[in-house]
Parts: structure tokens; C-alpha cells; sequence
């Protein structure tokens, strides 16, 4: 089995990081492909959990309605809930806890489900019943190759369940996913109702929390380990459009058993050490050769953009004309390699990671901004929108450093 790479994607995710939406974004790429719409299969184990859950929380309330009862007794998801002596005493014991906590089931919402302790014990059971239907799966498209069909399994845990599937990771800055969820009404009653983004971020981040307390206690298994995926995409400031093509594109390369880089990001993000003279001159091209290049073959996975990292930005080493070339064509996400951090040594250059990004300068970030402006791009843009508090920061920097000198 471990020979055969069928088109399997296996979608995970930070909460609000737009997995629904990249997955229908996927299905219309395909289909553009040629893909048949019988061939391109989707599976979310998050529906399939909603689905288990729904169903017991409606058992539960109807306790005493013996008709309703033995309805809901005989759908597929009880017969499964009570299947073996085990999961029927977790089930009694669920529906005790429940009762004796005085919870109320009216409002019940996903997020309780995923954290309240009453339910840790019949939660396993519907994981690993989801584990299982996933496996299984997994097994089966990979007994034969299918090369005109392909999966998209959304599921936190489908790299695990499917190692030979092409394991995707999406993330978002919490700043970014709180506006995401305090702005989308049209999501479930439990993301619909708060009343600050404060209110939100917060929730946004007890249920990753939880997610991740979660899978790890239960399987050993870091949901934030880069090492468990294939690619991870930075979707704070990246169109859904050229999400699902990152992802279509990588999985070619993967089915290929070709290299490509891991990690993606806005071309927003990384910052410029340069100035503006250095990123229009030449370098292996000028900076309008490398723009036509990208225009006329697209930009290659396998050349990541050279990054050093510390006091939480990102500044470009190497690679300043892909960046802006990127930019400049309305692109929304670059290959990057981080090559330093801290007080780790660049390598092939002089300095520490924290003192090239210590070499910031504001009319550097400045000089740089309008590539991100224009015709389908932002009508202004600053680096104080993703990095906020930034030009304050660095101008109180050589404001101290001018007073330093004068004091010698």
C-alpha cells in the first residue's frame, strides 16, 4: 500500500481558518480540471461528529418519551453509540453525568461537546468510531490506484488515520480568525452571538486549546507539530483562490514524489531589510524580469523565500524580488523557508537572526507598501495592518539609539 499515492488531501485546520470554504474551492478547481463530479469525494469527520452528537443530545432529551425513544434508538448512530457492552456503560454513564450536572441540553452547542468533562467518556466512543470509518476508507482507495479520482478529507486527524495521504495545514493569526468569526453571521448559533472580539478571540482560542488537549490526550498527537503535514498555509491574508491552487499545485508535486516547500504565507508578512533601490536593481534578474517570469510560468513550490525570525516578525534574507514580484501580480501566498531564529547565526551571512531584524527601517516598509496597492489589491496598505504598532516601534527604536549617541 505504501507504494501508491492516490489523490487523498487531508484538510486540517485551526478553528476559522476557512476549511469550508477552500473545500468547496477545491471542488470547483477540479471540475474546471475535467474531474467528474462522482469522482471528486468529500468527507468531513467534523460533520460526522456533529452528526453522532446531535443525535445523542436529542436520546438524551427525549428520556421519558418512550415512542421518540425507540425512534432515535433505531437510527444508525445509536446502533453504533450502543454497540458492545463498553460503550453502552459509557453511554448510561454519560446520560448520569449529564443528569446530575444539571446541565442544560436546550442550547447545547459544538464547543461543549468538545470540552465538557460529563461527555470526555462517550466523546472517545464517537472518535473512535470516526477512527475507525477513516481508516477504513483510507485502506480501501489505497488498495487499487485511481487516477481519475480524489478525496478531500476534512478531519484534524486524517494524517494519522491515512499516512499516505497529502496531509494539509491551515492556520490563521488569532487577531485575523476572531475578526473572521465575530463577522460571520451565517456560522452555527455557537459562533453567532458574541458581542466583542475580545469575546470571540477568546473562544476562537479555548476551543483550538481544547482541540489540542484533546487529540493529545487521547492519541499522543500535537495538532500544531509542523512535522505531522505536508504543507501548512497562513490564511490570514490569502485569497481562497490561491489556497486551493497552493494546494492542487503541491499535491501534483507530491504525487510526483517531487520536492516543494512546506510552508506558506502572505507575501505581506515578510518584511523587506532592504531598501527599495536593491529590490527594483538586479540580482539574477531585475525585479521586471523576475515579475514576467512568475507572470508567464507561475512561481515554482520548490524555491522558498529565505526568512529569519525573532520579536514575532519575519524579515526577508533572501528572495526580496520574488516577494514583491508576487506582490506586485496580486498574488496572495509565497514559499518561505525560516533559516534563523533568536540568537541562531544566518547562515552564509553575517549576524544573528534578532539583529538583522533589529536592522528594520521604517522608510524601508514604507518604500515598499504600494506593491501591495492597486487595481484588485488594497486601496491602502500599511505593514501596521499585520504587524500592528510596528512604525511606532521602530521610530521610538532610533529615537533611542539617536539619544544614546548624543549622550556619549
Amino acid at each position: 500500500m505504501s507504494d501508491i499515492r492516490n489523490k487523498i488531501i487531508a484538510l486540517s485546520g485551526q478553528p476559522v481558518t476557512g476549511k469550508g470554504t477552500t473545500t468547496k474551492s477545491l471542488i470547483k478547481k477540479l471540475e474546471e480540471q475535467g474531474y467528474e463530479s462522482d469522482n471528486i469525494h468529500v468527507i468531513s469527520t467534523g460533520n460526522e461528529f456533529r452528526r453522532y452528537f446531535n443525535t445523542l443530545i436529542d436520546f438524551i432529551r427525549n428520556i421519558g418519551n418512550s415512542d421518540e425513544l425507540k425512534r432515535i434508538s433505531e437510527t444508525p448512530e445509536m446502533k453504533d453509540l450502543m454497540s458492545g457492552v463498553k460503550r453502552r456503560l459509557y453511554l448510561i454513564d454519560t446520560i448520569s453525568r449529564l443528569k446530575t450536572s444539571g446541565i442544560d441540553l436546550s442550547d447545547f452547542s459544538i464547543e461543549q461537546a468538545n470540552n465538557l468533562d460529563e461527555l470526555k467518556e462517550i466523546r472517545s466512543v464517537v472518535d473512535e468510531l470516526i477512527d475507525e470509518d477513516i481508516k477504513r476508507k483510507g485502506e480501501e482507495i489505497n488498495s487499487k490506484e485511481r487516477p481519475d479520482e480524489i478525496w478531500i478529507i476534512d478531519s484534524r486527524l486524517a494524517f494519522h488515520n491515512i499516512p499516505e495521504a497529502f496531509s494539509v495545514r491551515l492556520t490563521a493569526n488569532p487577531d485575523v480568525a476572531a475578526k473572521r468569526l465575530f463577522n460571520d453571521k451565517s456560522r452555527g448559533k455557537e459562533d453567532s452571538s458574541y458581542t466583542t472580539l475580545e469575546e470571540a478571540k477568546e473562544a476562537r482560542e479555548n476551543r483550538r486549546l481544547g482541540e489540542q488537549k484533546r487529540y493529545k490526550d487521547r492519541y499522543g498527537v500535537d495538532l500544531e507539530d509542523s512535522n505531522n503535514y505536508d504543507l501548512i498555509i497562513d490564511t490570514s491574508y490569502a485569497s481562497i483562490n490561491d489556497i486551493s491552487d497552493t494546494i492542487l499545485n503541491c499535491l501534483d508535486y507530491y504525487i510526483d514524489r517531487k520536492p516543494f516547500v512546506k510552508n506558506w504565507t502572505s507575501p505581506k508578512t515578510l518584511l523587506p531589510l532592504q531598501g527599495i533601490r536593491e529590490t527594483y536593481g538586479r540580482a539574477t534578474y531585475t525585479f521586471d524580469e523576475m515579475v514576467n517570469i512568475i507572470k508567464k510560468d507561475g512561481y515554482m513550490p520548490n524555491s522558498p523565500i529565505e526568512v529569519a525570525k525573532a520579536d514575532g516578525y519575519m524579515g526577508i534574507i533572501e528572495g526580496h524580488h520574488r516577494n514583491f514580484a508576487m506582490a506586485e501580480l496580486g498574488k496572495t501566498l509565497v514559499p518561505y523557508e525560516v533559516i534563523a531564529k533568536d540568537n541562531e547565526k544566518i547562515p552564509y551571512s553575517g549576524g544573528t537572526a534578532k539583529q538583522r531584524i533589529d536592522s528594520l527601517r521604517a522608510n524601508n516598509l514604507f518604500d515598499h507598501e504600494p506593491f501591495f496597492e492597486g487595481e484588485g489589491k488594497d486601496k491602502h496598505f500599511s505593514y501596521n495592518d499585520i504587524y500592528p504598532g510596528i512604525y511606532d516601534r521602530l521610530n521610538k527604536r532610533d529615537l533611542d539609539r539617536r539619544e544614546e549617541l548624543e549622550s556619549r
